[in-house]
């Protein structure tokens, strides 16, 4: 912290008449006293203002309150003061545009990190403040980044990474420097959270922000995921080579109906769809007819033909069937997941246990 002093001679006055000469020039001089930090050489807050009135004749001063009305009733004078006064405000209004800036621009972010909480979607990041749950005790433990790899009914399921970052700028830039991109980057282990749940985790301030990435063609049939023009997944094949195969058009087009939310029975006419996509054997098909039956297209949830077909679609190595599978049955008390292990094995299916 500094202070300052800036003198303004003000000119000459003729308004005030001298007790001890009889003199009216008085010269007219305003002290402003401020404090600042550095910034750039900008003052920030002025602190006092002082305003001499001193005669010319016997340099008698003359600074009393209504000797000063007097002087500032001239306009001329009063708004060269005001002036040069504000002038002196010019670091706190930097600093206050600044910092509203800031702050809407967060807000903005909290409001869009709250949407996509509530209506989630595969591949969404999350960024995660570990000091909210376990204090500053491991200063260079304190952010991670966790991401969305499955949806399930109710269920959601993260991986986190395996890597810490000490502060939110060093997460911001690992993401800048492509970490993530790294086949290692994120745990094989999944989390699963209710959306409830997560959602109680965002207002605690675990989850402090949530970023959900723009998929972008990169070449003639490359893609990848993006946040802020960064890449933070590796390449993946944009399109594959057509070739017929049964239930994959009904699964198409039933998926398309899903979200065409301009249609009033899209549920109806994308169920119709998928249960052929699903009866025709067409393993994503059979895994998108769960999933209706999980979310409860009839008001209600049906696990019973949810497990079904998930378990159909899982007989044929299809890993996210499986993934989907393992969820319900956590859920589920009766469900016995080495029956589940046993079935695929006996089947001869080749599958990952994450």
């Amino acid at each position: 912290m500094d202070y300052r002093e800036s003198t303004m001679n003000l000119g000459i006055t003729d308004k005030l008449l001298c007790p001890c000469c009889g003199s009216q020039q008085h010269s007219v001089k305003s002290v402003i006293t401020y404090a600042f930090y550095f910034f750039e050489y900008l003052p920030i807050f002025p602190v006092k203002r002082e305003t001499r009135v001193q005669c010319l004749q016997c340099q008698h001063p003359a600074n009393s309150a209504s000797d000063r009305k007097l002087i500032f009733s001239d306009l001329s004078l009063a708004f060269f003061n005001k002036l040069r006064l504000l002038s002196t405000f010019t670091g706190s209004v930097l600093i206050i545009i600044l910092l509203s800036y800031y702050f809407s621009d967060e807000q903005q972010k909290n409001r869009q990190s709250q949407a996509y909480i509530d209506a989630p979607k595969v591949n969404d990041f999350y960024y995660l403040d570990y000091r909210k749950v376990t204090g500053d005790k491991h200063p260079q433990n304190n952010y991670r980044i966790a991401k969305i790899v499955d949806i399930t009914g109710g269920t959601v399921s993260l991986t986190y990474g395996n890597y810490f970052y000490p502060m939110k700028n060093a997460l911001n830039n690992g993401l800048r420097f492509g970490h993530s991109t790294n086949f290692d980057y994120f745990e094989k282990k999944r989390q699963h959270f209710s959306y409830a749940e997560l959602d109680k985790l965002f207002q605690q301030g675990f989850i402090y922000r949530v970023v959900r990435p723009d998929f972008n063609m990169i070449g003639r049939n490359k893609a990848v995921y993006m946040i802020d023009g960064n890449p933070v997944s590796s390449t993946t094949e944009a399109k594959k080579a057509w070739r017929y195969i049964p239930g994959k058009r009904q699964n198409t087009q039933g998926m398309a109906y899903l979200k065409a939310n301009y249609i009033a029975d899209r549920f109806e006419q994308a169920f119709v769809l998928l249960q052929q996509s699903a009866e025709l054997g067409y393993a994503p098909g059979q895994t998108n007819l769960a999933e209706l039956y999980l979310t409860g297209i009839e008001g209600s949830r049906d696990i019973e033909n949810a497990a079904h077909w998930l378990f159909q679609a899982a007989l044929q190595g299809y890993q996210p069937a499986i993934e989907k599978y393992r969820v319900i049955c956590q859920l589920e008390e009766t469900c016995e997941i080495e029956d589940f292990y046993r079935a695929l094995n006996e089947a001869g299916t080749s599958y990952q246990i994450n």
